[in-house]
């Protein structure tokens, strides 16, 4: 809410203020005694509504009973090689995939320019 400002065009006005927050904590791969840290996230909704009553600014906070780990692990050198297998063997399917169908459709279109596709 940060820059945010919010007026009262009418004496009646309040403004409600609503912060849900999320707790994330980052362990490095290299974890000492220390070296997480925690960082939070969170989201704001606010609006403005006419009231009878007396106008007011509302502020709501929810904490989230969830909390976030992310924890940095090592891959193996393996995973690299199954992962370059794996886009190869992928580009080597599609490109023979539409090898086939340039073959098929050009076939085709011979076939029906000399005249004997019935």
């Amino acid at each position: 809410m940060h820059d945010q400002f919010f007026f009262s065009d009418s004496p009646q006005h309040t403004h409600e203020h609503y912060m849900q927050v999320v707790t994330t904590t980052i362990e490095p791969r290299r974890h000492t005694r220390g070296s997480s840290f925690d960082a939070y996230e969170y989201t704001v909704h606010s609006h403005t509504y006419v009231t009878d009553k007396t106008p007011t600014a509302k502020f709501t906070y929810d904490l989230s009973p969830i909390q976030v780990v992310v924890k940095e692990k090592p891959r193996h050198w393996y995973h690299f090689l199954t992962t370059t297998c794996a886009i190869i063997g992928g580009v080597f399917t599609v490109a023979g995939i539409i090898d086939s169908l340039l073959y098929n459709t050009f076939k085709f279109a011979r076939k029906v320019e000399i005249g004997k596709q019935g």
